[in-house]
């Protein structure tokens, strides 16, 4: 399969791939000596979860997330062009990729043509390529918006062998504004990453140099959950036996998930491996109206993530009703939906379930996480039809109880970690026969078969998946808006600079021999003062490459604001149904949980 976004593996032979593991980062080049930064080279393979992202990304860069940042420099014009002058910017990001150095690797594809290896030279650390730091001027806000487009959906490829991108702007529009854009691969972050990333990158550009800790402790940060599991020290053979039991729960839980339905679309033979015309909507929620829905939700004791699922069939329901009444959809189309159940999936943070000594490390907190996500599937039974009737509000409670009870099951599953890694074979081999069918198609060659599929995965064929759900949480606990960050903040990554004694023990039965539970609720932490503050962030918005058919709703908290905002794949879906979806879910949100009677949308019956 041809690789646009990976080098060749060259001189590297069989030999080396075959001692390459996703548990440890061995030298493959020891470098010269008495150079200012070092020609040493460490690779590892990849973990399955990474391997899945690294077929994504040769599908047209799909899963790759840009996120994007609008900052107001106090002191003038002077304070900005220091702050993002050429040399300070390239400083600041060397400094990123030495601290998490999987910003600056390289996937390659290993001679036995099956291994795929992260492939980190200390030199590209410090060093970058054409393309990796960009500086410029933008004019308003439409023209950053256009080049956001352009990174996530019009040329996704571009620059697609450098694994990690920053692009800053000064804003024309706005005295002492800038727009900057962080642009990343899957493989090496997640959704919450853009938070640590901005706050790392703002505070660093904010102060003077610091030590960064050697690449080899920085790399032992930088394994895979596969590698940070904490049945990892237990013997082989209960090792053996705990993936047994995971992967036949995980076969027993897809086999149960019949039937389904979503959004009406137009689907083809091909969509599956047609890579997405990716496009976004975004609805944020005023700040009363934003506190009166959480307030709701923490009397009913769920979170507005727990609650998100129901809400969204709420609004599907209230949609599909609509149409059938304007005669959009047939009677026996209405009959058959009402019947079936919808099925959501989701991310659910690893992080709190890997290593201690990991955590302990930075890891729970400080991790520019890359496969730290287990995805979870519910299932919400067919809504009664009063829901979409209007008759009153409806006992929303049992379903958003039932939404949390399989949360809390499942993350208190004693074999979590197993049923997390039985999902993941099948997930690498589905994307790594979508990149490959779409390399044949554009070829025009034969569709190589893939019959492994089968006995990978249990679920029936009539399974419909309604759409993916997220949520992020309140952003501020993690993402600051004042920098540069206190002297004493506990995630700044200056003050994290002294070797860790425990990094020797991640993975070891150490690792468990002094853990202190982890708190509940994060402290609360320093802040930085609005006058004190060098730069202060105002806006910010994460955009992700869709996958083909994608519907995934996400939900987060950003300065008091709680946010909707919605990825879709426009070659299946409608803008104009998504638009009207979205405003459905506000409308079931505020009526349901923030103590509101909404005005129906009589026009659209």
């Amino acid at each position: 399969m041809a690789n646009p976004s990976t080098s060749s593996s060259g001189s590297r032979s069989s030999a080396t791939a075959a001692r390459l593991t996703p548990h440890q980062w061995i030298p493959i080049s020891v470098g010269t000596t008495g150079s200012s930064s070092s020609d040493r080279t460490f690779a590892r393979a990849l973990g399955l979860t990474e391997a899945s992202f690294y077929y994504d990304r040769i599908f047209n860069g799909t899963a790759d997330i840009v996120w994007q940042y609008t900052v107001q420099v106090a002191g003038g014009h002077a304070q900005g062009a220091a702050l993002f002058s050429e040399m300070n910017v390239a400083r600041t990001w060397a400094a990123l990729k030495r601290y998490y150095p999987l910003l600056g690797s390289r996937m390659q594809l290993e001679d036995d043509n099956e291994t795929i290896a992260f492939i980190v030279q200390e030199r590209a650390l410090f060093e970058h390529q054409p393309g990796e730091v960009t500086l410029g001027t933008a004019s308003s806000q439409d023209e950053i918006t256009s080049l956001v487009w352009r990174l996530i959906r019009d040329k996704p490829m571009e620059y697609n062998h450098i694994m990690a991108r920053v692009l800053a702007f000064k804003r024309e529009d706005m005295p002492g504004a800038y727009s900057v854009l962080f642009k990343a691969a899957h493989a090496v972050t997640d959704g919450i990453s853009g938070a640590i990333l901005a706050r790392t990158f703002f505070d660093v550009l904010c102060a003077p140099p610091f030590t960064i800790p050697p690449l080899e402790e920085r790399l032992a940060m930088a394994r895979p959950s596969d590698a940070l599991s904490p049945t990892m020290k237990m013997s082989p053979a209960r090792q053996r036996w705990r993936r047994a039991i995971g992967k036949v729960t995980f076969l027993n839980r897809r086999n149960k998930l019949a039937g389904g339905h979503t959004i009406p679309r137009k689907d083809t033979v091909t969509t599956y491996c047609t890579p997405s015309a990716t496009d976004t909507v975004l609805k944020r929620i005023d700040i009363a109206e934003s506190r009166a829905i959480l307030d709701a939700c923490r009397r009913h004791k769920v979170t507005f993530g727990a609650a998100i699922p129901v809400i969204s069939q709420m609004a599907l329901t209230r949609f599909l009703h609509r149409r059938f009444l304007r005669g959009d959809l047939t009677l026996d189309d209405w009959e058959h939906r009402r019947r079936q159940p919808m099925h959501y999936g989701g991310p659910l943070n690893l992080r709190p379930y890997l290593d201690e000594a990991w955590q302990r490390a930075g890891g729970r907190d400080g991790d520019l996480a890359h496969d730290r996500l287990l995805r979870l599937l519910a299932a919400i039974h067919a809504r009664p039809v009063w829901c979409a009737q209007g008759r009153g509000r409806a006992p929303r409670g049992g379903r958003v109880r039932s939404i949390r009870t399989q949360l809390v099951r499942t993350l208190k599953h004693p074999l979590l970690p197993e049923i997390a890694y039985a999902r993941q074979p099948l997930y690498v081999l589905r994307k790594k026969m979508i990149a490959a069918h779409w390399e044949a198609m554009s070829k025009g060659e034969p569709l190589p078969e893939f019959p492994e599929l089968t006995k990978l995965d249990a679920a029936p064929s009539d399974f419909v998946f309604t759409g993916g759900v997220s949520s992020v949480g309140d952003m501020s606990l993690i993402m600051p808006s004042n920098y540069p960050l206190p002297q004493d903040h506990p995630l700044s990554i200056r003050h994290r600079h002294t070797l860790n004694p425990r990094l020797s023990t991640i993975g070891s039965d150490a690792a468990t021999t002094d853990a202190q539970p982890q708190p509940s609720a994060p402290p609360k932490l320093p802040t930085t003062s609005a006058a004190d503050a060098v730069l202060q962030m105002v806006n910010n918005s994460t955009h992700l490459h869709s996958r083909p058919s994608e519907f995934f709703l996400g939900n987060g908290t950003t300065r008091g604001h709680l946010e909707l905002f919605l990825t879709f794949d426009a070659n299946v879906h409608s803008r104009l149904d998504v638009e009207e979806y979205m405003q459905d879910c506000y409308e079931a949100a505020m009526y349901y949980f923030g103590g509101q009677d909404v005005a129906p949308t009589k026009g659209k019956l």
